[in-house]
């Protein structure tokens, strides 16, 4: 994107002209332009490095930016800029709606330069659309993808053209990938009989971190059962290994959980309203169960399973990490404490038993954890036995092999058979002679590899065949590609029978009828997917620990895992507009989240119940509620001990206003504030602004990120600038002995205030919430979004700026609802045509 500087002068020749003018004149040509800003942008050196020339008379290829950014910032009141220019806000509105209506009027060309990029299918696109063409839960038990390139984000989403490209390295990743797949689908040879493997409690097993063999392992074996003591570990059958042969297991644990409530949570960091459950892992495949306390439970199902799958049980809590630096082990002495309070008699006992050890060349101390390992009573599962069953056929071939080649497939008959798959695979009906190729593959490696093995190399090439390895909008008929857009878009997989034939019955030509669908599919969970991964892309959710809060400094945001709530957080919030169709400018600014204890502690709410499930909560201090006051935007835009105002001003511009300010000057550095020498980083951000260069962008972009300086890096409210300086002076003859550090803590007030260059001002967090809530700042965020959805759906930047508002305006009939802006914007030219 071009410089602000020159889109902000743009805005500023724009000021003075309260009259519409024509799209068909020159703007350089214009008199009253003539008059106000010729001075500054005609000539060899035009302020700005914009010149009046630059706009022309209507929207083109070249001129569109300047347009589109310019109705943006004159919308939002920023251009032109009240310290500025004396316009009022009437002639202001005269220059937003001759912006806009030239915008409307944007040449053809403009329409016809717009095309969605062709496209490799995403890693989670694959697996899903693999699994679906095969008619099989997912890709397979035994890791098949595992082997495949990790996808590159591009501003969060995972969908962009531009990261999704195709090289030789990724078909021969795929060829192996598909076969592994296809391998654990179709089988061949004899059938493989039916064992039973039964696992009592001494045959149970508990994996190691690492690989100090001699280290006690960290479970409690009883005479009837195993537990577990780290929830790092992972559990495991010592006579079931991994699967011997590819079919479906039966099987069946029989555990409890124990001691939930036993020690006060504030010692463990397990909530006693969480149950303690049990994950059963198949691979990447995993069940998880809650289990009752003292009451075993038989836990039974079936799954297919591939060959060299291997099974292990795993304890799922974010507990067990408050004591020490974290590590499990020093969870343990919390059984010294407990008993020594409690049990005085036995307490005494246990402490002359025991034999001290010694670490450093120093005796440890009674309350050393290693001493209270066997006495340790947090909550945990019990797991007392396990048994395996298989592998178990309902028919040979199997059920899911005969539905994908037929029960006797040979080479004579591979079209037949590879064309259901193809045509499933590829989203539109294979042409004639089409499969030619793959016919003749099957053909030639029947010779060597048998008719099954032949076919399932023609399936193999159907599934490495560009028609299913890329998304090109010019491939198959209108009614496919808008199918398939369609599904990928909030299935992120094939489009199923009935899509496709609903679109080429034409049932989904119209506004209604999208909204219609639209909502079956988030009414049926079919759009799961969609409300899953949109706002993981679109917040940028894979950032929220790329610069976490320092462990030592914000102990509670690791030790609770707290990163995993604030993306739930977000991500339940938006599942709850989409559920409850809200209006989108009430997702910026509402009163309301929904929280667990763990985000209430750092909130500072005390009235959520002691349990980690994910419940609406209404704030009454209006510092929060709302995509504003969630933690996982505050956490990502912070780095490990600061905040950072303009971090969280770009993100709130480029996320939430949908601009993009230019990256500040390479010779310039942003300091941190040194709050030692009585700094704010208000004061020190003022030296930039002094500054020529940078003044422009900084009085546009600072005041979106003031208001949230009363946040730290991890979301809590603070009141003031904390920094901790660390001193131990050294002797220059000799090290001295180790003494306790000494600390000094400067502190100075936050100064939360700014104001827009629209003359608008907020004195904190809670006056910046009600500008956002300005018509001017809600139609932003609307258009925003209209965005951001656009990018996640065709994989690119929408550059047809009338277009966009045309949906805004569709928007706007509704009340800016959000299942009705989505319908707007699968119905939109911008989604329909390629």
């Amino acid at each position: 994107m071009r410089s602000l500087h020159r889109l902000f002068g743009f805005a500023v020749l724009l000021a003075s002209a309260s009259v519409v003018l024509c799209p068909a004149s020159y703007a350089v040509e214009h008199p009253i332009l003539q008059r106000h800003c010729s001075q500054c942008h005609t000539g060899d050196e035009p302020e700005g490095g914009f010149h009046l020339d630059m706009l022309g008379g209507a929207v083109t290829r070249d001129s569109r930016e300047y347009w589109q950014s310019s109705m943006e910032y004159v919308s939002l009141g920023d251009m032109p800029p009240s310290e500025d220019s004396n316009v009022t806000e009437t002639e202001r509105q005269q220059i937003a709606e001759y912006i806009r209506d030239v915008v409307l009027a944007r040449d053809a060309d403009v329409v016809a330069d717009y095309q969605t990029p062709t496209r490799r299918l995403n890693n989670r696109e694959f697996a899903n659309s693999i699994s679906d063409a095969l008619g099989i839960e997912d890709p397979g038990t035994h890791f098949p993808l595992g082997n495949l390139l990790g996808d590159t984000l591009h501003d969060g989403f995972d969908t962009n053209g531009d990261v999704l490209g195709i090289s030789e390295y990724h078909l021969e990743q795929y060829v192996d990938t598909v076969r592994k797949v296809v391998d654990a689908i179709v089988l061949t040879g004899e059938r493989t009989p039916s064992k039973r493997y039964e696992v009592p409690s001494t045959l149970l097993q508990m994996s190691s971190l690492n690989q100090r063999t001699t280290r006690r392992q960290s479970a409690g074996r009883n005479s009837d059962s195993l537990e577990f003591r780290d929830m790092r570990l992972r559990m495991s059958f010592e006579n079931f290994k991994e699967v011997p042969t590819t079919g479906y297991y039966r099987i069946k644990i029989r555990a409890t959980g124990v001691d939930r409530g036993y020690y006060d949570s504030e010692q463990t960091g397990v909530y006693d309203g969480d149950p303690i459950r049990l994950s059963i892992h198949f691979g990447d495949r995993v069940r998880t169960y809650e289990l009752p306390d003292n009451e075993v439970k038989e836990i039974e199902l079936t799954e297919w399973l591939a060959k060299g799958t291997r099974i292990e049980l795993s304890y799922p809590t974010d507990g067990f990490r408050k004591r020490g630096n974290g590590n499990f082990k020093f969870q343990q002495s919390i059984a010294h404490d407990h008993i020594k309070e409690n049990d005085p008699e036995l307490y005494e006992k246990i402490v002359s038993e025991i034999r001290p050890k010694k670490a450093g060349g120093r005796n440890l101390r009674v309350n050393h954890w290693s001493y209270w390992v066997d006495y340790w009573r947090g909550p945990r599962p019990r797991v007392y036995s396990a048994d395996v069953e298989g592998p178990i056929y309902k028919s040979w071939p199997p059920e899911r092999q005969i539905a994908l080649v037929g029960e006797s497939p040979n080479a004579h008959t591979a079209e037949e058979i590879l064309k259901p798959i193809a045509e499933r695979a590829w989203r539109r009906e294979v042409r004639d002679g089409e499969l030619d190729p793959l016919v003749r593959l099957v053909s030639m490696r029947q010779k060597k590899l048998g008719d099954l093995e032949a076919i399932k190399e023609g399936i193999v090439a159907v599934f490495v065949s560009p028609s299913f390895l890329l998304i090109d909008p010019e491939m198959g008929s209108q009614a496919d590609r808008f199918a398939t857009k369609l599904s990928f878009f909030l299935e992120s997989s094939l489009p199923s029978d009935a899509l496709r034939d609903s679109v080429r019955a034409g049932k989904l030509d119209d506004y209604p009828s999208v909204r219609n669908a639209i909502v079956e599919y988030f009414t049926s969970k079919r759009g799961d997917e969609f409300l899953d991964e949109f706002p993981q892309a679109w917040l940028q959710l894979d950032r929220i620990n790329f610069m976490a809060p320092d462990p030592d400094h914000f102990a509670h945001y690791h030790r609770k895992s707290v990163s995993d709530d604030m993306i739930a957080e977000a991500k339940r919030f938006f599942r709850h507009a989409v559920e409850t169709n809200m209006p989108l400018p009430e997702m910026l600014t509402a009163n309301f989240s929904f929280i667990n204890a763990d985000l209430a502690e750092v909130y500072g709410v005390d009235d959520v119940p002691e349990d980690s499930i994910l419940r609406r909560y209404e704030f009454t201090d209006q510092r929060r509620g709302g995509l504003l006051g969630m933690g996982a935007f505050l956490t990502l835009t912070a780095d490990s001990l600061g905040t950072s105002p303009i971090h969280r001003a770009v993100y709130v511009l480029e996320n939430f206003m949908g601009i993009k300010p230019s990256p500040p000057p390479g010779d310039v550095e942003i300091q941190e504030p040194d709050v030692r020498q009585a700094k704010t980083i208000k004061e020190i951000l003022a030296a930039h602004i002094a500054e020529e260069t940078c003044a422009s962008c900084h009085r546009s972009i600072d005041p979106y990120g003031y208001a949230f300086e009363n946040f730290d890096p991890m979301g809590a409210w603070r009141d003031t600038y904390v920094q901790v300086s660390v001193s131990e002076p050294v002797s220059e003859d000799k090290v001295p002995k180790r003494k306790k550090p000494v600390e000094k803590r400067f502190e100075l007030p936050i100064d939360a205030s700014a104001t827009f260059r629209n003359g608008k001002s907020y004195d904190d967090i809670v006056g910046f919430r009600g500008l956002m809530k300005d018509e001017a700042n809600q139609k932003q965020f609307v258009r925003c979004f209209i965005k951001k959805l656009l990018v996640y759906a065709n994989g690119v930047e929408p550059e047809d700026t009338a277009a966009v508002e045309e949906i805004v305006l569709k928007s706007a009939e509704n009340g800016y609802r959000i299942v009705d802006a989505i319908a707007a914007v699968v119905d939109s030219p911008l989604f329909r045509e390629p």
